[in-house]
């Protein structure tokens, strides 16, 4: 039983937006959220214009009833009378969330495995959302650039596959990144559900609250039973709402009593130092409900399934 005081402070944070009326994206543009029964636009609104490496790009969104929202992202030219599309491909707030992942994936393949080798393909993913309404082909050749994005099923263009072209894979998934988490913040419902093992969760949209600590691996993956430190929906509303690292602390100390006996303490920490450096960095992955994943034993991030997996969300 997940006690009421968390429920409400899922569902009423302080710091949250989400009963205001507008909310703003990027600083650019103010979003009116639609209230029940009202009609939600058809227009793509812009969001935010990123320079990657002297090429311009802009991202326009849209509220959609089934998908939470959908995103345009386009590649902009400028000529005499002004600038326009080039190239441009679309992905729902799902996608546009798992795209994020792979390419923080990605990143973490680049720092673990240099030098690479010029010109060689580095990763290739299809991802397809539920129905395959949207599928986007990623393709990317050397360090940190030339990521090639292919829209192969689309749902809103006609003619040949969309595609674009980033030539900085770090700077692209930042600015994609914090644009889906502010959207997603003030646009979908948090819930607790609990599934048949008894396990409560917290889910938005379709993708499930999983708690990882981003600088090392799980400390108390031998003391107690791992599933509940995941998706413990109490600690998740700690990190997620107070941000506060004493009462994270605290409560971990009160229901975890030997957490930090399995911990992995790092030499260059004293005891002291090593513990609010585990509390500090707890954080919160959204994970496609049903997705399978593990935990990495170094550095502690979570990864999609690979060649072994621990959990599904």
């Amino acid at each position: 039983m997940v006690p009421s005081n968390i429920l409400r402070s899922l569902y009423k944070h302080p710091q949250s937006r989400r009963n205001s009326k507008r909310f703003r994206c990027s600083n650019l543009l103010s979003f009116k959220t639609n209230s029940p029964g009202e009609r939600m636009s058809p227009y793509f609104n812009l969001c935010t214009k990123l320079t990657i490496r002297s090429k311009e790009y802009s991202i326009y969104c849209k509220r959609d009833a089934r998908h939470g929202a959908i995103f345009k992202i386009a590649e902009m030219i400028g000529l005499p009378d002004g600038r326009v599309v080039v190239n441009k491909i679309f992905v729902t707030l799902d996608v546009a969330t798992e795209l994020c992942e792979r390419l923080n994936a990605l990143e973490q393949l680049y720092q673990e495995s240099r030098p690479l080798p010029r010109n060689g393909q580095l990763h290739f993913e299809e991802m397809i959302e539920e129905e395959s309404t949207l599928k986007l082909d990623l393709n990317v050749r050397e360090y940190r650039q030339n990521l090639q994005i292919t829209q192969s099923k689309k749902i809103m263009t006609r003619g040949p596959c969309d595609s674009l072209n980033i030539p900085d894979v770090g700077e692209f998934r930042r600015a994609l990144s914090q644009l889906v988490e502010d959207f997603a913040n003030n646009t979908l419902t948090l819930s607790i559900e609990t599934d048949d093992s008894g396990i409560s969760k917290v889910i938005r949209g379709d993708r499930v609250a999983v708690i990882y600590c981003s600088i090392r691996p799980w400390p108390w993956t031998r003391s107690y039973p791992i599933k509940e430190l995941l998706f413990d929906p109490t600690l998740v509303g700690l990190i997620l709402f107070d941000r506060d690292v004493d009462k994270i602390r605290e409560y971990c100390e009160h229901t975890y009593p030997n957490l930090m006996v399995d911990s992995y303490v790092d030499m260059d920490y004293e005891q002291n130092d090593w513990t609010a450096v585990l509390f500090e960095n707890m954080k919160i992955r959204w994970i496609r409900r049903g997705q399978q994943f593990r935990i990495n034993e170094h550095p502690g991030t979570l990864s999609l399934k690979q060649e072994d997996h621990w959990f599904t969300a």
